[in-house]
């Protein structure tokens, strides 16, 4: 029998639905890796000003200076390309490849926490300076 909707999709008479199950398991996969990449995304946005601003608390409350601050403080930039990256690859267009990404974040994370560690111990020393 044909189905009218086989008609209307625009498949020959008596076409398989196999394919298009397929197909829709495929586009599936595909977005459940790009909501993997989301929540890793978000998680990074989070985590990165949190790596960055509670190490400034130490000094304030413990009154004296701790240098694994200022080592956390750096790799929370690290931490905020990649975010950006992992965000960009769950924009890309369904069939493209969103792992090229990485090969711009990983280079970009490491020169990132170049004016990243200046920063931290600018704002640390002035914290630890001024307490």
């Amino acid at each position: 029998m044909v189905d009218e909707q086989d008609l209307q999709a625009g498949r020959p008479r008596g076409a398989d639905a196999a394919p298009q199950a397929h197909e829709q398991r495929t586009i599936a996969e595909l977005n459940s890796r790009r909501k993997a990449f989301r929540v890793v995304a978000t998680t990074g946005f989070l985590l990165a000003p949190a790596m960055f601003f509670l190490p400034l608390a130490l000094p304030v409350l413990g009154g004296d200076d701790h240098p694994g601050a200022i080592v956390t403080m750096t790799a929370a930039w690290a931490v905020l390309v990649s975010a950006t990256s992992f965000a960009v690859m769950a924009g890309t267009k369904p069939g493209g490849h969103p792992w090229v990404h990485q090969i711009w974040a990983v280079p970009a994370a490491i020169i990132a926490m170049i004016p990243g560690a200046m920063t931290a111990l600018v704002a640390y020393g002035l914290l630890v300076g001024a307490s």
